[in-house]
């Protein structure tokens, strides 16, 4: 009883806080002083830095609220522990950014929009994200930059309970995916590359794990999540392919509907016009580009060796093609034997999630193109084969990727940063072959879940 009243007076403390701090600014605003009490410090966005103080404002009331109407307690502390130290540290880091570079690229799209113009030249998505981000265009620049930051701010948040989620849906446990969540999240080059970068990546995955994880309880939810996965970026079609041999024809139905639904969206505002700039600028995607030795995809290694007058265009070409259908060949016979044998999961729609891994690896690795911050599209590939692991060298591979992937610093040195991003999703494309005719968990997986379960 004493600890509550305890935490009742500092939650009311805490209201009391916040309705003076809002009463101020306001009167400070319409007496128009708050100029005169306000700095913008160097390398700071003035509206983005007050966005980062009411964020870290709220989660401590927040937390306040939770521990007074005891909602925390030993089944779910962990989680919410780890959401916070999650959304404090990318908070924080982002507060210090003024620049987002790909953002300056989807503000130019939402301008041209805005002005009834076509999307430019090199815009490589389907305008839907345009659109979103076009309603901000009226308050300028740093309008749209600050939209942008909150929703990426949100997606962050979003990704840390879904990514939980889709682990347990594969049999983790609440703890064991809460830690394995954590420890992602917290060192994570992708995550950062996207949020420095004011990329649209977070968001997408998000749709991808909210299909997944509404399916099959929840069919057209799961179905247009995904629908808004592929309008934010237009890979994540191919992952419809699992549920054409989970044959759920019913969700296919759904699925089509929720494409059109999303596509209607930039047809009201802006007209067909765009879908035709985005037909235009995807050709861009698989013609001859200019070097850059930070991608990892497949085409990169062969065209960079074109580019520097190594080999031809056509040996570029013909490497490329002969290198993806080997890989795209064993990606689909590696997905039949994790069906067959039930690798990853059990249960209600097993052939759609069994399958889903190695979908998710083809996104990056039958693409004509893959950054640095790509990465974070291949979460469940790598994830999953915690469960799967038996071997120290099987340990070790996965560590190698792991580090690859996730955690070395991007740099720019060919070959090896290409190879660097490309040999990590064919190790885990590897791993995942040698443990597909095991249907069983490892032994430490199932300790390290019961462990955690039972733990007081």
């Amino acid at each position: 009883m004493q600890f509550q009243k305890t935490t009742f007076k500092a939650l009311i403390l805490w209201v009391g806080a916040t309705l003076v701090l809002l009463g101020s600014s306001f009167w400070l605003i319409q007496k128009g002083l708050f100029d005169t009490f306000n700095r913008t410090g160097p390398h700071s966005i003035l509206g983005q830095n007050i966005m980062a103080v009411m964020l870290v404002w709220l989660l401590f009331g927040l937390t306040l609220s939770l521990v007074h109407f005891q909602k925390i307690n030993q089944e779910n502390v962990l989680t919410y522990a780890g959401f916070i130290l999650v959304s404090l540290l990318y908070i924080n880091l982002l507060r210090e950014r003024t620049e987002y570079g790909d953002l300056e690229y989807y503000l130019d799209a939402a301008t041209q929009l805005y002005k009834d113009r076509p999307l430019p030249p090199g815009y490589l998505y389907l305008p839907f994200w345009a659109v979103v981000l076009e309603q901000f265009v009226g308050f300028g620049k740093f309008g749209v930059l600050l939209a942008s930051w909150l929703m990426n701010i949100a997606s962050i948040m979003a990704f840390y309970f879904l990514l939980i989620a889709a682990l347990k849906r594969y049999n983790f446990s609440d703890r064991l995916a809460a830690l394995i969540t954590i420890l992602f999240a917290l060192i994570n080059v992708p995550i950062l590359r996207t949020l420095f970068y004011g990329q649209v990546n977070l968001h997408m995955v998000n749709f991808v794990l909210l299909a997944l994880v509404l399916y099959p309880r929840q069919r057209f939810l799961s179905a247009v999540a995904l629908a808004i996965a592929v309008h934010l970026k237009v890979s994540p079609i191919i992952i419809a392919f699992i549920f054409l041999l989970e044959r759920d024809w019913r969700w296919i139905f759904y699925f089509g509907i929720g494409l059109a639904l999303v596509a209607a969206i930039p047809v009201l505002t802006d007209g067909i016009s765009p879908y035709y700039d985005f037909l235009r600028n995807s050709q861009e995607v698989v013609g001859v580009r200019d070097i850059n030795f930070r991608e990892g995809s497949i085409d990169a290694v062969f065209l960079t060796l074109y580019n520097l007058n190594y080999i031809s265009l056509t040996a570029a070409r013909v490497t490329t093609y002969t290198v993806k259908v080997l890989v795209i060949g064993f990606a689909f016979f590696t997905m039949y034997l994790n069906v067959r044998g039930k690798t990853f999961y059990t249960g209600a729609g097993e052939v759609a999630m069994n399958a889903a891994p190695i979908v998710l690896l083809m996104l990056n690795l039958a693409s004509p193109l893959v950054w640095e911050h790509h990465g974070i599209f291949l979460v469940l590939p790598f994830l999953l084969l915690l469960k799967k692991l038996n071997t120290t060298k099987y340990w070790m591979l996965f560590a190698l990727a792991y580090t690859l992937q996730f955690l070395m610093p991007t740099f720019d040195f060919y070959p090896w940063s290409t190879l660097m991003r490309l040999s990590a999703p064919l190790l885990i494309l590897w791993l995942t072959y040698r443990v597909a005719s095991d249907p069983k968990p490892a032994p430490a997986f199932e300790r390290a879940n019961l462990w955690l379960t039972n733990l007081a």
